[in-house]
């Protein structure tokens, strides 16, 4: 470096200044080393948060969707698995074939298992690659995974006989088969998967030809799984495959009319937009990057300032020597590179350890499970980022103090003594009479007067923490745990078959059983409960014959299929009417139906305004074989009212079609062969465990086709999303409180060790050592009440303005104003900053008074 007139270079000479400023400063170093530490572990821990949270849920939805593959053309024929299979635009294609849906073991009511045949690609993209043994070869050979083996009471060893009863098209088989591999079932499995050899497959070549379109049987389907070549999005690939082999899909605009239509998808781990696609989650994630940029700005900012001020006469000599502005800054800056070289690995560190700790709980919060496994990698880019934004702070925060010293000038520099404001302001004092004496609490303020702008960045420090911990508690409390349990269960209890559970209503074999339903009733805590009853798709259906209606199916006539329920008492009561007046009698009348609304997230009625009450409707019974459909009757009914309805409790589970009611008489004798979907129930107040435990023992004793649901699995899953809110806001809230007590005690020490020699003075006249102590109390108390007046009211302004307006897209949250976590929160904020300057007096009250007194 060439800044003086002659010429020489002095890098060597700044550096060497550097390292003696660096080792003179000690306590200091160890406060920025902290705060750039702490920083930088705040970056890193949110950076592998939202690194590990991507890869969790993409290695879950594909583990969930059933394979590595982009896109998954499902339910073909081998014909068109053969004309798209060699498409240049394909990487890997996977081929799996369905042998049989319908396993007829025993056990295999609770964990529904599948017969398939898949490839090599296909085991390798779905995980089923055996891990003990290896794939089947031979026609009786078989792998499983160790569930399905446990269901089956098969031992999972190698050589094991295992005797299957399956249907394939409507006739029963029974096979022994040879155990010849295994693997471990994934936690995220609903289903159970048995692999037979390709050599099984063929020597049933026309038990398992395809004839889906006609009778609607799985055996014998195709699905195939693809990766495209290259990177970009997928579903344009897929169209440019189907189209230029050609097929179409429902995407292209293509119907299950076309002869050449087929159904294809992309795979929901593919789907995903990016940061860049989703400007929630954009903004959201800036707004954590400025609010760390933001702590770490007002300690290290603070502590520079600080240091300055301590060596602002030491920076006036340099000058007088010919030491040049930039130089100086390039000495200050020395010093930051070098903290920041040892807080910074520090925390990235300690912010990967916490961020690793951290994700199960936020995955626990999410509809994704942390039992099922996290991903946590060492992404060099998360250490790079994080570091970058790191260093970013400290540049940020060091170019004004460095500025300053390097602007000031050298009479100026040698002149200052105690007075933070005269390195820094250049006005004239004015003469002003004291009128509070020699007080201590008003030499308190006084002294925190000097330098304004330092008071102020260790409060604004301060109260950041506080209003983050206020926020925290103000989104925790405000979460309605009514509102959340009511979307899912709104009554107590609802039993039903397990394929009811598994959303299998409408292809199920298992009927509730009047003997579970009985059982029930019979129970001590039972209350009142009433059935759902409706029927199959496949056995019979009806459709309307108004526009008013959308379907995807249809009958022959092209009416868009609906829903009709039959529903007790019990459930028609509990439906509240939005639109219309429901009249009991004349509803069992059979001559009205009620017309059910489902409702949005935020509880919001979703209306279809072309129907209202008082239209009268032509429905029609369609009776069904297999594919082949019948209109065999029709009656008009006349829409009594809308109703809000529960789509966990007053359905089947699955949507897509209109929904009408009618009491349960007047429904069955429309049908030929209705079926009880569903019993919900209540229990008396406070038997709510007493009926859990009947329920989960029944099932698995007597009738483990039966199943349940009940509001304490949805009590329990809002239960540990609050918790992972407060635990989540309460670290940050704790490291961002740990930044600002860290300036604090940095402030204090540094106000301590300049006015040592000014202490030493007032003792010399006089003043005792207690006084001195309570003098620094004040000071403290003087920062706790800045703190409050500021927490309290910045942090009442954003509850009410910005946590209500954020607050209102979270469907489940009633917003509550409350102050008792700041009230909480202040006794012990004035209790520690009274404390900490009486403790770190103690450290220069050793030294005599001569002593201090004598020191520059």
């Amino acid at each position: 470096m060439k800044d003086i007139l002659f010429g020489n270079n002095n890098a060597a000479i700044i550096k060497r200044l550097s390292s003696r400023y660096f080792e003179a400063g000690k306590s200091r170093n160890v406060i920025a080393g902290v705060a750039i530490a702490l920083t930088t572990l705040l970056f890193t821990a949110i950076f592998t948060l939202g690194s590990g949270l991507m890869d969790t849920v993409r290695d879950q939805n594909i583990r969930r969707q059933g394979g590595d593959g982009q896109a998954v053309l499902n339910n073909i024929s081998d014909a068109v698995y053969e004309d798209v299979k060699d498409h240049p635009l394909i990487d890997e294609i996977a081929y799996t074939k369905a042998v049989s849906y319908r396993l007829q073991n025993p056990g295999m009511e609770k964990w529904p298992s599948e017969l398939w045949y898949m490839d090599d690609t296909a085991l390798e993209f779905a995980r089923y690659t055996p891990t003990t043994g290896r794939r089947p070869q031979a026609e009786n050979e078989i792998i499983a995974d160790t569930r399905t083996l446990e269901t089956l009471g098969i031992p999972a060893e190698l050589g094991r006989t295992v005797t299957l009863r399956y249907d394939i098209k409507g006739t029963q088989y029974t096979t022994d088969f040879t155990l010849c591999g295994f693997w471990e079932t994934d936690t995220l499995s609903s289903i159970g998967r048995l692999i037979v050899s390709k050599a099984f497959v063929d020597a049933r070549r026309e038990l398992l030809n395809y004839t889906y379109p006609v009778d609607n049987d799985y055996s014998g389907v195709v699905a195939a799984y693809v990766k495209f070549r290259g990177g970009g999005a997928v579903e344009p690939k897929l169209h440019q495959l189907l189209s230029e082999t050609g097929y179409t899909c429902e995407t292209m605009g293509g119907s299950p009319a076309d002869g050449n239509y087929v159904i294809a998808r992309v795979s929901p781990a593919s789907q995903s937009s990016g940061l860049l696609g989703n400007p929630a989650l954009l903004l959201s994630g800036l707004a954590g990057i400025l609010l760390i940029m933001a702590t770490g700005y007002l300690i290290i900012y603070n502590i520079f300032q600080i240091s300055v001020i301590q060596d602002i006469q030491s920076y006036g000599q340099l000058k007088t020597l010919g030491t040049t502005a930039r130089q100086i800054k390039r000495l200050i800056n020395r010093q930051s590179m070098r903290l920041s070289a040892i807080g910074i690995p520090i925390g990235l560190l300690a912010g990967f350890l916490s961020g690793k700790a951290l994700l199960p709980s936020l995955m626990d919060g999410t509809v994704y499970s942390a039992d099922a496994g996290v991903k946590v990698s060492a992404n060099p880019l998360i250490f790079i980022g994080a570091a970058a934004f790191a260093f970013l702070t400290v540049w940020i925060s060091v170019r004004k103090p460095a500025k300053i010293a390097g602007s000031v000038s050298p009479i100026e520099a040698v002149r200052y003594t105690q007075r933070d404001t005269g390195a820094f302001q250049r006005r004239s004092a004015t003469g002003k009479k004291s009128t509070g004496g020699a007080k201590i609490h008003r030499m308190a303020l006084s002294n925190l007067g000097r330098n304004r702008k330092r008071t102020l960045l260790v409060i604004l420090s301060m109260t950041l923490s506080l209003v983050l911990f206020h926020t925290v508690f103000t989104l925790s409390g405000g979460f309605d745990i009514e509102k959340y349990v009511a979307k899912f269960v709104n009554k107590d209890f609802v039993i039903s078959t397990a394929d009811y559970f598994h959303y299998k209503f409408e292809t199920s074999e298992m009927e509730l059983t009047t003997s579970f339903v009985e059982a029930v009733r019979q129970h001590d805590a039972f209350e009142d409960g009433g059935g759902l009853y409706s029927t199959r798709t496949l056995e019979e259906a009806f459709s309307a014959e108004s526009g008013a209606v959308s379907s995807y199916n249809k009958d022959e006539k092209g009416n868009p299929y609906v829903q009709f329920f039959g529903a007790d008492d019990f459930l028609l009561a509990s439906m509240e009417a939005v639109e219309g007046t429901i009249d009991w009698e004349a509803l069992k009348s059979g001559n009205y139906v009620l017309y059910g609304l489902a409702c949005d997230d935020k509880g919001n009625v979703i209306d279809n305004p072309a129907i209202q009450p008082g239209d009268t409707l032509r429905f029609h019974h369609v009776a069904k074989d297999g594919l082949t459909s019948t209109i065999d009757g029709t009656f008009d009914r006349t829409v009594m009212a809308k109703v809000r309805i529960n789509e966990n409790t007053d359905t089947t589970r699955n949507t897509g079609e209109d929904r009408f009611y009618l009491p349960t008489g007047q429904f069955l004798s429309l049908c030929e062969t209705p079926h009880m979907v569903s019993y919900p129930f209540n229990v008396k107040d406070g038997t709510e465990a007493a009926m859990e435990e009947f329920l989960s023992s029944y099932v698995e004793n007597v009738e483990p086709r039966m199943n349940y649901d009940s509001k304490e699995t949805y009590i329990r899953s809002f239960h540990d999303l609050t918790a992972l809110i407060v635990t989540i806001g309460g670290a940050l809230s704790i490291i961002i409180g740990l930044i600002g007590i860290a300036n604090f005690v940095n402030s204090v020490l540094t106000s301590i060790i300049t006015r040592r020699k000014e202490f030493a003075m007032l003792q010399s006249i006089g003043m005792t050592g207690r006084q001195l102590r309570r003098l620094l109390a004040w000071e403290g108390v003087y920062y706790a009440i800045g703190t409050i007046v500021t927490s309290a009211a910045i942090g009442t302004a954003f509850s009410a303005v910005v946590v209500r307006a954020m607050a209102g897209g979270i469907w489940f949250f009633t917003y509550r104003f409350i102050f008792w976590p700041l009230l909480a929160v202040y006794p012990f904020l004035l209790l520690l900053t009274m404390a900490i300057p009486a403790l770190l007096y103690r450290g220069i009250a050793k030294a005599s008074i001569i002593e201090r007194l004598r020191q520059n």
